[in-house]
């Protein structure tokens, strides 16, 4: 009988396991890898995004281009744009007569035209008067404000309708009424005159060439400068 004896290792132990990494190192190396990974992924959509921009840019270049092409080709094939003389001369004597008629009638309102009788509110409410192609050119008033008659221009005779409907519905003018209307076309332009008067048609002529003459805006404007009442 022999005695042998033996031993016996165990490789299970931890000192004969080969060497592993820290458990928190181990933790920053996969969150580092993940950040990596997700840098990369990132770049990789802004690279992607910056191709689509710079494809998109020039699909857009290329059709401000073209659209550019079509209006200078528009532009060559139509002659340039000119203004007519004609119409530029009328509308710089129709502003001038609409300051000049804004000048009196300012003039007027701030004034006081008599100590018996003033047409102060008359004149304020026809200078409110605002209706798109008529232009009010001349007025007068007569019988301390009982008549009136209104001379401008306009150029359409449906806007004079609307013009006179705007003024009498006015305070000033409720208890007023036309009886004489006037549409014709002015001999030095292409426009309409009208005339609109609350006397009958042979009253106005008869008033006009008798000896006094009827209060009218030019007359008062004199008066003022002349100093007489």
């Amino acid at each position: 009988m022999t005695w042998d004896i033996k031993q016996t290792v165990n490789f299970y132990l931890e000192e004969f396991q080969p060497p592993k990494i820290p458990r928190d190192l181990n933790r920053i190396i996969i969150g580092a890898g993940v950040h990596v990974v997700l840098m990369a992924v990132l770049t990789l959509g802004l690279v992607l995004n910056w191709y689509w921009q710079s494809h998109r840019l020039q699909q857009v270049t290329a059709r401000h281009v073209a659209v550019e092409q079509q209006v200078n080709n528009l532009e060559s094939e139509r002659p340039p744009l000119k203004l007519n003389q004609a119409l530029v001369d009328e509308r710089a004597d129709l502003r001038s007569n609409l300051e000049s008629s804004q000048r009196i009638l300012r003039y007027l309102t701030q004034q006081e035209l008599s100590t018996s009788y003033s047409f102060t509110e008359m004149v304020a409410q026809l200078s409110e008067q605002d209706i798109r192609g008529v232009w009010l050119n001349r007025f007068s008033f007569f019988s301390e404000g009982r008549d009136i008659r209104l001379e401008g221009f306009t150029d359409d005779p449906a806007k004079v309708s609307r013009y006179v409907s705007s003024l009498l519905a006015r305070p000033g003018y409720k208890d007023h009424a036309f009886r004489f209307v006037d549409v014709r076309k002015a001999e030095d332009s292409g426009r309409l005159s009208f005339r609109l008067d609350s006397r009958v048609q042979e009253t106005s002529e008869t008033v006009a060439t008798a000896a006094s003459e009827p209060l009218t805006s030019r007359r008062i404007m004199q008066a003022m400068r002349e100093g007489r009442p």
